[in-house]
């Protein structure tokens, strides 16, 4: 009888720590996505030539790279499960088509 409880607590424990980690990325993917949406309406505002929007960003675009970065690195440890990979890159296509814009 101990054994199976050993394992149950066991399989509880994988569980609670796989959905912790599930939780802490989908909250950095909540975090990216906001942020790239600040990070459009600047670029779109700098190249229209708004001067607060061309001092913010460079230091927006160096933030962006290292979370883009980061994200990169748990999608190939694979940390991260499919869906979020697939919001990953559907976050990335915003980002590649207002730029073409």
């Amino acid at each position: 009888m101990q054994i199976h409880n050993e394992e149950e607590v066991l399989d509880i424990t994988i569980k609670s720590n796989e959905d912790f980690i599930d939780n802490k990325w989908g909250k950095q993917l909540d975090d990216y996505k906001n942020y790239v949406k600040e990070y459009i309406k600047h670029y779109k505002k700098a190249q229209k030539g708004n001067e607060v929007s061309r001092a913010l960003y460079p230091y927006m675009r160096v933030k962006w790279e290292a979370l883009n970065d980061r994200l990169n690195t748990a999608s190939n440890k694979n940390i991260l499960t499919e869906k979020q990979i697939k919001k990953i890159t559907k976050i990335k296509a915003k980002i590649i088509n207002s730029c073409a814009e």
